[in-house]
């Protein structure tokens, strides 16, 4: 996708919710949804310039994750990563490594909505996280 649509989407985004439009927030939102993995804000900072705060990234990247433009993912070694892929799917995770895998599979996750209904919650979306090794550190 071109940099001007990236921006306009962003940009729509932000004005809806009252929110500035500023450079790093389109850096930081371009070079994420052109990604095709998962991202740290330390990858994010490590890969775009290290002249950005690691606080403008993780607060670019919790905007983003707000606004629906990347999903947050906590794993179970405690990083957060953000996954620019927001369609549903599921996700596998080393717990050695960490190394993170999109899954896809189809899970009826109705009786959780269900449940979560009942104690309160409404749901915005859901997603099966499996933990275990690896290949490489299960070899």
């Amino acid at each position: 996708m071109p940099d001007s649509q990236l921006d306009a989407q962003l940009s729509a985004a932000l004005r809806a919710r009252g929110h500035r439009v500023t450079a790093p927030r389109m850096l930081v939102h371009r070079h994420v949804r052109r990604s095709t993995g998962h991202l740290t804000a330390e990858r994010v900072q490590d890969e775009l310039s290290p002249s950005l705060s690691p606080a403008t990234i993780y607060a670019t990247l919790d905007l983003l994750d707000e606004l629906g433009f990347v999903r947050r993912l906590s794993t179970p070694r405690g990083t957060t990563v953000f996954d620019p892929r927001t369609e549903a799917h599921h996700h596998v995770i080393c717990r050695r490594c960490g190394r993170i895998e999109d899954l896809e599979a189809a899970v009826d996750a109705g009786p959780a909505e269900v449940a979560a209904a009942a104690a309160g919650f409404t749901v915005d979306h859901g997603e099966l996280q499996l933990s275990g090794l690896c290949a490489a550190c299960a070899g």
